[in-house]
């Protein structure tokens, strides 16, 4: 994520796992690039 200029610690990892932080359009944009597949696909 730091190579797309995103910064997520891991606390905000956990916060987003335990559906406590919501994620932003712009990280999930990057967590798609990551992951090699569509917003959309991660949305479903």
């Amino acid at each position: 994520m730091q190579l797309l200029n995103i910064n997520l610690d891991k606390n905000a990892i956990q916060r987003i796992e335990a559906r406590l932080r919501l994620v932003t359009d712009i990280e999930l944009r990057a967590f798609a690039q990551i992951f090699n597949t569509t917003t959309d696909e991660l949305l479903k």
